[in-house]
């Protein structure tokens, strides 16, 4: 898939790559959060910006919503882009407003723009965009389209299509793109490849967002673990096991292809291929196949210790929060 964006439109490789503020029970991660924490007790001059008194509650309500959530899912766009619109509506001018987004949310004009258009435009498809997992930088361009296109794009959402980013900028700038056959309509390995890359394109964004929600509800759970007390492991298995068994199928999908079953003297009887023994996206593979069957699951004394420096580090990996071994410095 192509480069997502953030709220100002700003390019990046992939959502994935993108660590979360919140991501982390390590020690990389407590830095960052001492990072955050100093960066948040810094006080910001309201009375500088005209802001009254009696509103800065507001504002620094979305001040600690933007610090904590960090990377943002679906349905955390749509609730940024509320606390925006109320903040904005608040504040004493445009430029108040701008001047205390880019100094509390770090977000240019573009940037909150982008969220409150969510808000504004899409809030009545929340739902299914929601559903969807669709991509913030899809939304903030779906956001500038008109109703009659909206409507046709939820509606192919609904029926269970998934554009991607570049194809909804596509649709809402009216651009005029030269006939291209369809990938299932054309012949050979250039039709096998152009299936290929539309599967990456519509799945791999799914994936990842499914395995940061695995992250962090357990980044939630291990909140008792580190004060000392047990983790609660029958809710915690109610939120990820199925979620888990999923994304295994779906990794097991995109990354390797089939092989003769090595029990069956038939080789007409296949199995996904595994992925190398002990690498990374092994180990990711091993977790998610353990967090799929609660049977699997440590005892609830044991629990807190396996998703520290078992689960967690390799969702991270899965999700980009932590850098590959071969990354360049």
């Amino acid at each position: 898939m192509e480069g997502s964006k953030g709220p100002d439109g700003t390019s990046h490789e992939l959502d994935q790559t993108l660590p979360r503020r919140d991501a982390v029970p390590s020690r990389q991660g407590r830095r960052g959060q001492s990072g955050l924490k100093k960066r948040n007790e810094q006080t910001i001059d309201y009375e500088s910006l005209g802001i009254p008194s009696a509103a800065v509650p507001l504002f620094e309500e979305a001040r600690e919503m933007f610090s904590s959530i960090g990377r943002k899912r679906t349905d955390e766009v749509f609730t940024c882009g509320e606390a925006l619109s109320r903040v904005r509506e608040s504040a004493p001018s445009q430029e108040a407003f701008e001047r205390w987004s880019k100094r509390a949310c770090s977000l240019t004009r573009r940037g909150a723009g982008n969220y409150i258009a969510v808000h504004n435009n899409l809030r009545e498809h929340r739902n299914v965009l929601v559903d969807c997992s669709m991509p913030a930088a899809a939304m903030y361009t779906l956001a500038t389209a008109e109703q009659e296109l909206l409507a046709s794009v939820v509606a192919d959402l609904k029926a269970g299509k998934r554009p991607t980013v570049r194809e909804i900028k596509t649709l809402v700038s009216g651009e005029t793109q030269s006939l291209k056959r369809e990938p299932a309509d054309t012949a050979g390995s250039e039709g096998l490849r152009a299936l290929s890359r539309q599967k990456i394109q519509n799945a791999v964004p799914i994936l990842v967002e499914r395995l940061w929600g695995i992250l962090k509800d357990i980044q939630e759970a291990l909140e008792p673990h580190f004060e000392g007390k047990k983790v609660a492991k029958g809710a915690l298995v109610g939120k990820v096991e199925h979620p888990a068994r999923r994304a295994g199928a779906e990794l097991q999908s995109l990354a390797v292809f089939v092989e003769p079953n090595a029990q069956s003297s038939s080789d007409w009887i296949v199995h996904p291929a595994r992925l190398p023994h002990g690498s990374q996206w092994w180990k990711v593979s091993q977790v998610l196949y353990k967090l799929g069957g609660r049977e699997d699951w440590p005892d609830a004394s044991e629990l807190g210790a396996w998703l520290v420096n078992d689960v967690v580090p390799a969702l991270e990996f899965a999700v980009g929060a932590t850098r590959s071994k071969d990354a360049v410095e």
